[in-house]
């Protein structure tokens, strides 16, 4: 069921979106809130899983990672063992960024993060030889720039 937020979680919200590790007191003098208001209704945000966790967004760049794609599958013969096999395998793969099942075109989607553009072939090619049995077709791009990027939408 969801969680039904006010003006104020909403000010909290939109006051920590792109900066998680604000403090308490920095969170207090965005919005106008006690930091005694936001400490608990921190708490009770968590508490009632409206947020989930705070999380580390790299500069992937800076980190050797400058290329980030994405690898679209459509499936065919899919059994549930082997979906199973599939997920395990990208929630273990280590420059796996965001993987998820889609309705649309696409079934599956993957966002990987690579060195160069040789290395992000190879991550998928791993992938499509791995999965061959199940994969019907593929569709396969990088990202050039991302002018938002964004989990925390508005109050709409």
């Amino acid at each position: 069921m969801a969680e039904k937020l006010d003006e104020v979680d909403w000010k909290i919200l939109e006051a920590i979106k792109l900066k998680a590790r604000l403090p308490v007191s920095g969170i207090s003098r965005k919005t106008g809130l006690s930091r005694d208001v936001v400490k608990y209704r921190l708490q009770q945000l968590v508490k009632k899983g409206v947020i989930n966790g705070f999380y580390t967004m790299l500069n992937l760049p800076s980190v050797g990672l400058g290329v980030w794609g994405y690898l679209h599958i459509s499936f065919k013969d899919l059994t549930s063992k082997r979906e199973e096999e599939l997920i395990e395998f990208v929630k273990e793969h280590p420059n796996v960024l965001f993987a998820y099942s889609n309705l649309g075109s696409w079934d599956f989607g993957i966002e990987y993060c690579a060195r160069d553009p040789k290395h992000f072939y190879e991550l998928q090619k791993e992938l499509k030889e791995k999965f061959s049995d199940i994969i019907k077709d593929s569709e396969t791009g990088s990202y050039l720039e991302i002018h938002k990027m964004c989990y925390v939408p508005g109050q709409g």
